[in-house]
């Protein structure tokens, strides 16, 4: 029971994170691309949510309040935010990249580097690769 839960809860996550590169991408208007409007904005997030480096993501967001395309008050509200969001997002994104790797034995070598490294717990890399054998066996 708990697999299940589990394997619907990744597939659940990769799922939206597709829907929200795809729907954007799809819906663009492409003269509205240097525009955030309400059909790229959430491509514009993930793209910021991306960036690890907070001075870039200063820079990014006073060149948007420069450009108009953002107000004072929205630039606060992106950078808290960002500052909320971004290690959580990358984790989800790294282990929706991980779980799609079709070799087993890379998958088990970049395990074992993270939890080397004292990126991830022994327990973590487990479930992990547990969940990476339910989505790869046949």
């Amino acid at each position: 029971m708990k697999r299940k839960l589990t394997l619907i809860g990744i597939v659940t996550l990769v799922l939206v994170v597709l829907v929200v590169w795809a729907v954007p991408v799809f819906a663009a208007d492409p003269q509205q691309a240097n525009k955030i409007t309400q059909v790229n904005k959430p491509r514009v997030l993930i793209r910021l949510l991306l960036v690890q480096n907070e001075t870039k993501v200063d820079a990014f967001i006073a060149k948007a309040v420069d450009a108009g395309k953002l107000t004072a008050e929205q630039a606060v509200k992106v950078k808290e935010f960002w500052t909320a969001h971004h290690t959580q997002f990358l984790k989800n994104i790294m282990l929706g990249r991980l779980l799609q790797v079709k070799d087993q034995s890379k998958v088990q070598a970049l395990l074992d580097k993270a939890v080397a490294a004292g990126k991830l717990q022994q327990a973590q890399a487990d479930k992990i690769s547990q969940v990476w054998v339910i989505l790869h066996t046949p």
